[in-house]
This record gives structure tokens, C-alpha cells and sequence, in this order.
């Protein structure tokens, strides 16, 4: 690690110790497992329409010319 720091700060990026090693590092234990998360559908924080239109009626076909 230090030698990655000197190497970078001779060519002008100066960074600290503690950012050089949360970036190099990788952890060692999952917060998570990969897919145990329950995501919302798509319309689960939408509220209901107090005042949905009145749908219309379909007209009949008409009937065929003899």
C-alpha cells in the first residue's frame, strides 16, 4: 500500500492512506445474499383513483349486407 501511495504522489495525485485503502481493499464478508432483497412492483406506492372514469361501452357489430 505504501508503495502505491509514494508511487502516486511522485506523479502529482496525493492521496490519504485511508482512502487509498478502501478503494484497494475488497471485504471479506456479504452484507447480503444475492437475491434475498424483496423489491416493490411497480405500482405498490400508487394510490387508488377516488375518481376513476366510467368506462365505455363497445357498440355491437352491425350486421352483414345481403
Amino acid at each position: 500500500m505504501q508503495q502505491i501511495k509514494e508511487t502516486l504522489a511522485s506523479r502529482g495525485c496525493p492521496i490519504s492512506m485511508g482512502v487509498l485503502e478502501r478503494a484497494v481493499m475488497v471485504p471479506e464478508d456479504c452484507e447480503w445474499l444475492p437475491g434475498s432483497r424483496e423489491y416493490p412492483t411497480p405500482g405498490a406506492g400508487l394510490m387508488v383513483d377516488p375518481n376513476p372514469k366510467a368506462k365505455k361501452k363497445k357498440k355491437g357489430k352491425k350486421g352483414k349486407k345481403k
